[in-house]
């Protein structure tokens, strides 16, 4: 039989994946390396992503002292790009999204009312702003859990009840839209285009302004349970007798350890609009006070990071957000305390970084409105 056999589409997007998550940009031969495939398939796929006008084929470079040019593979400009929200007790972010992990523009609008009906039509309507003819859809990061058909349940820090959420936003945006919780896509940006890059199995833990969250990424895929609610770091106990929770318990990890737990221990008290600023000038010349608070949230970090070690079985641990910068202030303390909580020796091992990406949750909106697209790059029409 002649010719090329069509490659499967599972080939193709993971293709897309390896471009994607090299930055939008990769040589033929490392991109070859990485899907372990002869030069004639490769040639195969990129012509298929090419038709699309997924990729350009720039064959001008050459090797150092000669040799066979080691041809780019590129995302071009005129490749889709998709809408990314950040939905914030204190507002909104609005993103555009390039393949490649890169944010092409951005908008901030204030939380203006309380009201979820009021405050969603501001949303959608910024959303809607952000929509070019190469838009693909909507990526909604969401402070609560996120069930499978879209309701979230707990948005505790803005004072909602439980919405049929992403039911509520496609009423009002005109294309495809889906919606996950926050900490899960950071999770998943990080693993994709951050800290986490190449780790199996990355245990995740963030904070912001107010409470904590994370998630797990298994072989590249959130590990989200039955029900879409997996993973919820912030609410296991680190200290039965601490603060009262939004859940309802007390000593959460999320009140133990976000920005609220380090100003209640320094005795501060800031409007929510100027926390993380207060945040970072403490962080950035603490004195010895501030060195005993962080000294406090950090040991009730390292004991919630001990029970999710012995239940995860993590190969790396990233710390985002202000989590990060505590934990590069002791380092030792968390390592230490984590090891006398772990079950098995090598889980004490497991490394520990704070996390690379400035904008990790809305990227990782924006992985969620590319995954039809990288799961099949077919589906996007060719003689675009």
């Amino acid at each position: 039989m002649g010719g090329v056999t069509q490659a499967p589409k599972d080939t193709l997007g993971q293709l897309l994946l390896e471009l994607h998550v090299s930055g939008g940009q990769a040589s033929r031969a490392a991109l070859t390396d990485r899907l372990g495939c002869g030069r004639s398939v490769m040639g195969y796929l990129l012509g298929e992503l090419a038709d699309r006008s997924l990729v350009r084929i720039d064959r001008t470079g050459g090797k150092p002292g000669g040799g066979r040019p080691s041809h780019q593979v590129i995302i071009p400009p005129q490749a889709p790009t998709v809408v990314a929200a950040q939905i914030q007790p204190d507002g909104f972010t609005v993103a555009t999204v390039g393949l490649g992990g890169k944010i092409l523009s951005r908008s901030t609008l204030p939380l203006r009312s309380p009201q979820p009906s009021e405050a969603l039509d501001e949303l959608c309507e910024l959303m809607n702003s952000h929509v070019e003819p190469n838009v693909l859809g909507f990526g909604v990061a969401v402070p609560s859990p996120v069930r499978a058909d879209g309701y979230a349940p707990a948005a505790l820090h803005l004072g909602w009840p439980g919405l049929h959420l992403q039911q509520l936003l496609e009423e009002h945006l005109r294309l495809p839209v889906s919606i996950a919780n926050d900490a899960n896509l950071a999770a998943l940006a990080e693993h994709r285009h951050g800290a986490g890059r190449g780790s199996h199995q990355l245990l995740y833990l963030t904070t912001g302004n107010v409470g904590l969250g994370g998630g797990v990424v298994t072989d590249g895929r959130l590990f989200l349970g039955a029900h879409g609610y997996a993973i919820e770091p912030g609410h296991i106990t680190v200290d039965p007798g601490g603060a009262s929770c939004p859940c309802g318990s007390t000593g959460c990890l999320e009140v133990e350890a976000d920005h609220r737990a380090l100003l209640r221990l320094l005795g501060v008290d800031v409007p929510l609009r100027s926390v993380a600023a207060r945040i970072e000038s403490l962080l950035a010349e603490p004195t010895p006070e501030v060195l005993e608070a962080v000294h406090r949230v950090n040991t009730r970090l390292a004991i919630g990071l001990g029970s999710l070690a012995n239940i995860v079985d993590a190969d790396r641990i990233v710390l985002g957000g202000t989590l990060g910068v505590l934990y590069e202030l002791e380092p030792d303390i968390v390592r230490g305390k984590l090891a006398e909580r772990a079950f098995l020796a090598d889980l004490a091992h497991v490394p520990i970084t704070p996390g690379e990406l400035a904008d990790s949750v809305l990227l990782g909106a924006a992985e969620l409105a590319f995954q039809p697209l990288l799961d099949d790059p077919r589906a996007f029409p060719a003689g675009r």
